[in-house]
């Protein structure tokens, strides 16, 4: 059974912008409702050296540029994050690519989950998500501009796979914790060459939904939901891609946040998230986007990695 307490060290990115406020507030709602232990908030700049010229003239009256972003990124937690008792939290400056960077640092720390900044018109830093999302064996919360702060409504994405099922726990823990209303949703199509079977579209639009019906069946008859309340919908994949249908429903419904079990795989020569996890990544701006990971599933690619 897969629950919160997986999550036990948390990964802020800040870039120093306007983003950093609804990142910070965001990751305090969620500090105090995962019962976060430790919190590295970090900030990762292209260099830590004064220029040649100014470190001669005014070398002597100027802080060093990482006391001066460690001041920056205080004044801004200091401002709007609530630190929950028994939570450590630390504060980190780099020098480097920005990517690059937040994933040896996570694989450092022993990170489990990190929170991102998803930007649409603020200006940005040069952050990769995909890549990210890619590269890590963490799970990852992106957070949208002018996000709220509160988990009413959770919606999971469901395929029937023992991935679906971790996301699912989890947001069976994420309602025990929060009092969210847990939403499910299956995302169902028609295969091509359905014509050859002598049916029309709806037809068997109709054969698959009776289909799905009894995976669902089967994938809830696997889990404990003793006292958990849900919600499951199915949503026929009339879209180009599966993501589209996800990200719609979730618009539709007014959720909080969407939650994705991520498919990771053990080869070295496979990344670590799904095509419709990544779709999922590019399309979805203004809904908090959870991809949930197993963790330790990939350490091992991703241990060569960081020895290169």
């Amino acid at each position: 059974m897969h629950d919160l307490s997986k999550f036990q060290r948390m990964l802020v990115a800040l870039d120093l912008s306007d983003m950093d406020i609804f990142v910070v507030k965001y990751a305090s709602m969620i500090a105090k409702i995962f019962e976060i232990d430790a919190i590295y908030f970090l900030n990762v700049t292209t260099s830590l050296e004064l220029p040649e010229e100014i470190q001669e003239k005014y070398g002597n009256v100027i802080a060093p540029v990482d006391e001066t972003l460690i001041k920056e990124m205080e004044l801004v937690i200091n401002e709007n994050f609530v630190k929950p008792e028994n939570c450590d939290v630390h504060m980190t400056v780099l020098a480097g690519t920005v990517t690059d960077e937040i994933l040896k640092f996570a694989k450092v720390k022993v990170v489990d989950l990190m929170l991102l900044g998803r930007k649409e018109k603020l200006s940005g830093s040069g952050l990769n998500s995909r890549k990210i999302a890619k590269g890590t064996a963490s799970s990852i919360i992106f957070v949208p501009e002018d996000t709220t702060y509160e988990l009413n409504k959770v919606l999971i994405s469901i395929d029937y796979s023992e991935h679906s099922q971790m996301a699912f726990e989890i947001g069976i823990d994420i309602q025990k914790k929060s009092g969210a209303q847990l939403l499910s949703n299956n995302v169902y199509r028609v295969p091509v060459g359905y014509a050859k079977s002598g049916k029309s579209y709806e037809e068997f639009s109709n054969i698959m939904l009776e289909n799905t019906k009894e995976q669902c069946d089967k994938f809830f008859k696997k889990l404990n939901l003793d006292n958990v309340s849900y919600e499951h919908t199915y949503a026929l994949d009339d879209d180009p891609h599966p993501a589209d249908k996800i990200y719609k429903t979730g618009a539709e419904l007014g959720v909080d946040m969407i939650i994705l079990g991520s498919k990771g795989r053990s080869s070295g020569a496979a990344f670590l998230i799904g095509s419709v996890a990544e779709k999922l990544l590019m399309e979805d701006r203004d809904i908090p986007l959870f991809l949930v990971k197993k963790g330790k599933e990939n350490m091992s690619f991703l241990e060569a990695l960081f020895k290169l």
